[in-house]
């Protein structure tokens, strides 16, 4: 026996790189200092609803798991529908403004064409709905994306240039 293999094994503990971005709050977070939390965390998560979390990974349908958890956020009263909810007004058509008003095919191409707004407008709609506090890890999460959405398109600005870094460009993209 050698003492490497002798000594008990500590389990190894991986860091994600998420760990690398503050979860707190920011100054003018409106959801930042609300007292009322989630039920379940968002760590905690995959591991009390992992159909949920699959369906909603890249590999099942996104599509129809923003839909469904639209539905069920609207408790199935379709006439609450707008597209994002309003929440997205000013970037966007006006919620309400196009016929999209408690119309079921609207609610489809929300969740397929602007997978992220749709699932970020139910998300804001839930934590309006029940004052809820914004989460540590989803503020990682929601930091992770900004930096990776910030380093692609400098990437790509910078492939322009250096034909090499078209790969790497593009494989961000894909994260």
């Amino acid at each position: 026996h050698n003492q490497a293999s002798s000594t008990k094994r500590r389990p190894r503990r991986f860091t994600m790189c998420l760990c690398c971005f503050d979860d707190g709050p920011t100054d003018d977070d409106p959801y930042g200092a609300r007292s009322n939390q989630f039920k379940t965390g968002m760590k905690d998560a995959p591991c009390k609803d992992p159909l949920a979390c699959l369906g909603g990974c890249p590999f099942g349908c996104i599509c129809c798991m923003n839909c469904y958890m639209r539905h069920k956020v609207l408790e199935g009263d379709m006439d609450k529908y707008l597209c994002c909810q309003g929440y997205y007004d000013k970037a966007c058509i006006k919620g309400g403004g196009c016929g999209d008003q408690g119309n079921p095919c609207c609610l489809f191409c929300e969740g397929l064409c602007c997978a992220s707004c749709a699932l970020s407008s139910t998300r804001m709609y839930v934590m309006d709905k029940f004052n809820l506090s914004s989460d540590p890890c989803d503020r990682r999460i929601i930091r992770f994306n900004n930096f990776m959405q910030l380093l692609s398109c400098v990437c790509n600005i910078l492939a322009c240039f250096i034909p090499e870094l078209r790969e790497a460009a593009q494989s961000i993209q894909f994260i």
